[in-house]
């Protein structure tokens, strides 16, 4: 069985990953695509961070519910982040499941831009960097 450190590390390699297929995904013009691999790239940060502390959920909304109680609630991150998550899961359903919903290049690119900024956060928090 594995530690708390290397299954945080398997769920950060896959949220680079994700980032990197969101990125390729946008620049093919398969927006939707993208929108779900950026919210992908922040739930498997966000799990990764919270198996450091010794919390595994799967749970899309445990996750996140674990996420603000943890980490925003007490100060840890700024809410912004917490936000992030949440609006990117939104984003991620209208992507994978509203069939008259049509994803646009800017929704895109700024689920992108807040995926990327919220792998970077749990990176500086996994780090001990605490500066947000």
């Amino acid at each position: 069985m594995e530690s708390g450190l290397e299954e945080s590390q398997r769920w950060m390699a896959k949220a680079r990953s994700s980032l990197a297929a969101a990125r390729k995904l946008l620049e093919e013009a398969l927006f939707a695509e993208s929108i779900s691999r950026s919210y992908y790239a922040m739930f498997y940060a966000a799990k990764a961070l919270l198996l450091m502390d010794g919390i595994d959920v799967s749970k899309h909304s445990a996750v996140a519910a674990a996420f603000g109680r943890e980490y925003v609630k007490t100060g840890k991150i700024d809410s912004r982040y917490h936000r992030m998550l949440l609006d990117g899961f939104e984003w991620r359903q209208k992507s994978d499941y509203d069939v008259y919903w049509l994803a646009t290049r800017e929704a895109a690119e700024r689920c992108r831009q807040e995926a990327e900024a919220f792998v970077a956060q749990v990176e500086k928090s996994l780090t001990g960097d605490q500066r947000t």
